[in-house]
């Protein structure tokens, strides 16, 4: 069951709204490509009001149950099925070393979410809803980055293929040019309109890799080349990321007179997600390189949290009172969401995110070596 959230403004005052670019898709794309969107729709309780400011200005907010925890059905604990694509380079690159060495294994989890719109018809209006994750922390993630690790290696093990796993990659002095942080990382990324703040951990002992990105940290052609050529293998970075609401929506309109967001609570694998592979001939440079990154959107409607509001913001009154003295007045509202995680659902769903991830680049590997 998906949580959803829906805010509609018919306006009066101008805001401008920023959109930044970048190259992960928009948690906005993502919920409109959900397909059991519709099911889930038909399966809430909707209930609405209309506020009125000076007879023309209306603000109607639907609102919804929190999802049932006690009631839910259990998660199954079962690899997502993942399809990876090569973003840059090509999959032969992985039959030009006989081993394949991991870097460590990041997983980030979204910690916050939030939407905005608004239009400049009329004395224009804003709206915005915002999310915040509770119950994850960089603890939970350490068991998940270990336990992803730990899947890599047995699937690549499984399918004959030569792997050095983390820790001992690490020990190679041609390690060294490799950055990472044994520390919990907090970092921020753009889904298109707002920052989302992030955090990232990698396997015990080994810490995570670089910064979360389509490129690890310094890549300028000298990252992973010493290793790949020294122990003979493809150098591997995983990246995971895990994303925990959807936001549809927002944005800056002119011509319209309503301006609406909408989101709610969605456990899925976030499109930075990406396997970043390095080979070198000799060590010098790197000689060749693949990114492989998720084929389709891939989320789930298992129950894995409940939600409370824990603010609002709603400047009709002001409004009204502005519009009687005659002087235009913008209109903004907005509400704040917690996201309170059941630690053992989310921990089995990031579980069986990582798993399907595994199995899709072992599939890879697996097809460029001809076996």
């Amino acid at each position: 069951m998906r949580l959803i959230i829906k805010i509609s403004t018919i306006i009066t005052a101008a805001t401008l709204f920023t959109c930044a670019q970048t190259y992960a898709f928009s948690l906005g794309d993502i919920a409109k490509r959900v397909a059991e969107k519709v099911a889930v729709e038909k399966a809430v309780e909707k209930t609405s009001e209309a506020i009125s400011g000076d007879g023309s200005a209306k603000q109607d907010e639907t609102s919804i149950p929190p999802q049932q925890l006690d009631t839910a059905a259990p998660i199954a604990e079962a690899p997502l099925t993942i399809t990876l694509k090569a973003n840059r380079g090509s999959a032969k690159v992985f039959a030009k070393r006989t081993k394949i060495a991991l870097a460590g294994y990041n997983i980030a989890a979204f910690q916050t979410a939030k939407i905005t719109g608004s239009t400049t018809r009329g004395q224009g209006a804003s709206t915005s809803m915002s999310f915040i994750l509770d119950g994850v922390d960089a603890t939970m993630l350490q068991r998940i980055a270990d336990a992803a690790h730990g899947d890599l290696v047995a699937q690549l093990q499984a399918a004959n293929i030569e792997v050095i796993d983390a820790p001992t990659l690490f020990k190679s002095p041609e390690s060294d040019e490799i950055k990472r942080s044994l520390e919990p990382v907090n970092g921020k990324q753009m889904d298109g309109r707002a920052p989302k703040k992030l955090l990232m951990v990698g396997p015990s002992n080994v810490g995570s890799v670089g910064i979360f990105s389509m490129v690890p940290k310094g890549f300028n052609g000298n990252v992973g080349d010493q290793a790949s050529a020294a122990l003979d293998a493809i150098v591997i970075y995983p990246n995971l990321g895990l994303d925990f609401a959807w936001t549809g929506g927002g944005g800056r309109s002119m011509l319209k007179n309503k301006a609406s967001v909408e989101g709610g609570a969605r456990f899925a694998l976030d499109s930075i997600s990406n396997f970043y592979g390095v080979y070198s001939k000799d060590g010098r440079f790197v000689d060749d390189a693949i990114q492989l990154i998720p084929g389709d959107d891939v989320g789930v409607a298992d129950v894995f949290a409940s939600v409370e509001q824990a603010g609002s913001r709603n400047n009709s009154g002001a409004v009204a009172i502005s519009n009687a003295l005659g002087v235009g007045m913008s209109s903004n509202k907005g509400s704040d969401y917690v996201v309170y995680a059941d630690a053992k659902r989310y921990e089995t769903l990031a579980l069986n995110a990582a798993k399907g991830f595994n199995a899709a680049l072992v599939q890879q590997i697996k097809a460029a070596k001809g076996l």
